[in-house]
């Protein structure tokens, strides 16, 4: 015969199989990830713009350094997606957008001062 479980015993056996999230901690994680997309794309896109990068390579480069950054923020979080972010794609495809119109100002303003003056 199997012992008899308590109450709290039988709520605890049915929160095992669920994950529980910090909202607010979920919302920093995103806001960091969002921040540093920002100043990645800014920095890779005066890169682009002091090289000289015009055209499709521009573009390949800007989603290596967006494939990179990834990557870094994979190993910061120990491969452990799952403690910091829903989808383990968010750190590829979070703000990619926003990020690469800041990566064209950012390269075409330094491509047209080096350049082109």
């Amino acid at each position: 015969m199997a012992p008899k479980l308590k109450s709290s015993d039988k709520v605890k056996e049915k929160q095992k199989g669920l994950e529980v999230f910090s909202e607010s901690a979920m919302r920093n994680n995103y806001s960091s990830l969002e921040y540093s997309r920002t100043c990645q794309a800014a920095a890779s896109g005066m890169a682009a713009g002091i090289l000289g990068l015009t055209g499709i390579p521009g573009f390949i480069f800007y989603f290596v350094t967006v494939a990179i950054q990834a990557l870094f923020w994979e190993a910061k979080a120990g491969f452990e997606w799952k403690s910091y972010f829903l989808d383990r794609t968010l750190s590829v495809t979070y703000s990619i957008v926003g990020g690469l119109f800041t990566y064209i100002l950012f390269w075409v303003f330094l491509y047209g001062m080096v350049h082109v003056y």
